[in-house]
This record gives C-alpha cells, structure tokens and sequence, in this order.
C-alpha cells in the first residue's frame, strides 16, 4: 500500500476515536449534570418540605393549662430568646393568662426580674407537671436585679401574677397540672 493510503486509514481511525472520546466524554457530562440538576433539586424540595411542615412540639393554637380545676390560657416560650424576653417591659399580664417556659432538661434554673414591671409568681412544675416550688418575686426596674434560684430541679415555669397564687387560685406544691392542647 502506498504511503498515502495509509496515512488516510490512519488519519480517520486517529479521528474517529478521538470523536468517540470526544462523544463519551460529552455523554458523560450530560448524564453526571443531568444527576447533578436531580440531586439539587431534591436537595431544594427538601428543604422547602422540612422549612413548611415544621412545626415545633410546642407551638399549638390557644394553648391552656388546667390547675384545680381551672384552666388558663398560655403564651409558651420554648426558645433561650423567648426565655431572655419573657414577661420584660409589659405592664399588664391579664389574669387568665400564664407564661409557661419550656426547658430542655430538669434544672434549678435562675430568674430575674429585670426590667419587669409587674410583680409575679413563679410556678415550678417537674416533668409531669406538679408543682415543686412557689416563689413570689417583685419588679426590678434597676440594673442590679436579685436572682431567684431555687433548691428544686423543673422542667418547666410557669409565671403568673403574683397575687392570683393566693387570693383567687389557691396553688400548692404538688398539685397536679395538666396541659390541654
């Protein structure tokens, strides 16, 4: 065969595999993106699902909490930001409306009254919501706030206006409570 035959049998095998490198290369890049686009955009309806239909355990509508016999709307803070803000600054607490404060664990967590303006009780109940401790505390509109901690470990606090323990709702320790949802 002539030279020239076989450089043309060569050139085109030469260029016929690199078109077919450059062929599968290509197929691969469209199947490797085409995984890629998938995963994102289940990684986004993910997200979307998880962001949408989260709820967290404690956030219900017109939460009450029952005490002898008497329920009582709540306002629940179950966040350290919520925790932080709590009853600070308000003026007014109706009488029919408790805080409760969710915890993570049982503890002997402190309380101060800075910047409250209203006199409250502090209800102590343990993880099956009886009360463990009552204390009465006073507003504190001064930087240098007493802390209210107490001897007993709770799960969760619930503040009300101080004079309602005594006067109207007659609580103890170790009534039972109980949450309505």
């Amino acid at each position: 065969m002539s030279r020239r035959i076989h450089y043309l049998m060569f050139s085109r095998f030469f260029a016929n595999t690199q078109n077919d490198k450059y062929l599968h290369s290509n197929i691969h890049m469209k199947k490797t993106s085409k995984a890629i686009t998938w995963i994102i955009i289940f990684i986004i309806l993910l997200l979307l699902a998880f962001i949408l239909f989260k709820k967290e355990s404690w956030e219900i509508e017109n939460p009450k909490i029952c005490c002898n016999n008497n329920c009582f709307n709540l306002e629940i803070a179950n966040t350290p930001e919520s925790h932080q803000l709590w009853l600070m600054y308000r003026e007014f607490l109706p009488d029919n409306d408790w805080m409760l404060f969710v915890f993570d664990k049982i503890w002997t967590y402190s309380f101060r009254m800075k910047n409250t303006l209203i006199p409250l009780a502090w209800i102590r109940l343990d993880s099956d919501l009886k009360i463990v401790d009552i204390i009465q505390m006073d507003p504190c509109k001064t930087e240098q706030c007493p802390s209210y901690t107490p001897e007993s470990e709770a799960q969760y606090v619930l503040e009300i206006n101080q004079w309602l323990i005594s006067e109207k709702w007659l609580l103890h320790i170790w009534d039972k409570c109980e949450l309505k949802i």
